[in-house]
């Protein structure tokens, strides 16, 4: 888990989920993204919040229910599978208590299910599918512990990110200097669409030519 001094502050929080999770990846310099494998399962989503890991043994979720009552409002569940299996580790009745609880959001490896109840609800889950199968409930898991997601270490207290074009993981402790480099990128961002606006082959504005 992260150290407590290096817990991020709401108001980084809160300028942080101000930007796209785009500009954010390229304020790190083209790192904490996740694959496009973790993608999406609602429409326009967006989550921003503190990591709260979880990793379980493939369709083992009794350490995902935990964490439904367990987790900070404000946080993203960050559930690592392992990458494998066939079992659904989310679905529509989790999503609803962890709403209710005030969590911003989930991020996983695994599959999920019920997914009209989840897009109804519009609460933000990236997962990487959709299955109908069910799960057990016996191995504890582990909880507060690294994790990998999406090709990204995630440790808890990380600041998770994500919109429509995927997930960003910012490392607690680079928070603040991610934020200064993400309103350095956003800028830079919006004077060349104001470039492009104005009349600027895109080739000169991106530098392909003087």
């Amino acid at each position: 888990m992260s150290p407590a001094s290096e817990r991020v502050s709401p108001e980084t929080l809160k300028a942080l989920a101000s930007f796209p999770a785009a500009t954010l990846y390229e304020a790190l310099g083209k790192s904490g993204g996740m694959s496009p494998d973790i993608r999406p399962m609602i429409d326009r989503p967006r989550l921003c919040g503190p990591a709260y890991t979880i990793r379980i043994l493939g369709c083992e979720t009794v350490a995902v229910l935990w964490a439904v009552e367990q987790a900070p409002p404000g946080s993203v569940i960050v559930i690592d599978t392992g990458g494998s299996g066939v079992h659904p580790v989310w679905g529509g009745t989790s999503s609803l208590a962890a709403r209710t609880r005030g969590v911003a959001g989930v991020v996983t490896n695994g599959l999920l299910r019920d997914i009209d109840e989840i897009r109804d609800a519009q609460f933000p889950v990236y997962a990487t599918g959709v299955c109908v199968q069910g799960t057990l409930k016996n191995h504890p898991g582990w909880t507060g512990v690294p994790v990998s997601v999406g090709g990204v270490i995630v440790q808890s207290g990380d600041v998770v990110l994500g919109d429509s074009d995927g997930v960003v993981v910012i490392p607690a402790g680079q928070a603040d200097t991610a934020l200064a480099a993400a309103r350095k990128q956003r800028d830079k961002e919006t004077a060349r669409d104001a470039r492009i606006q104005a009349g600027e082959p895109l080739s000169v504005v991106v530098g392909l030519r003087s």
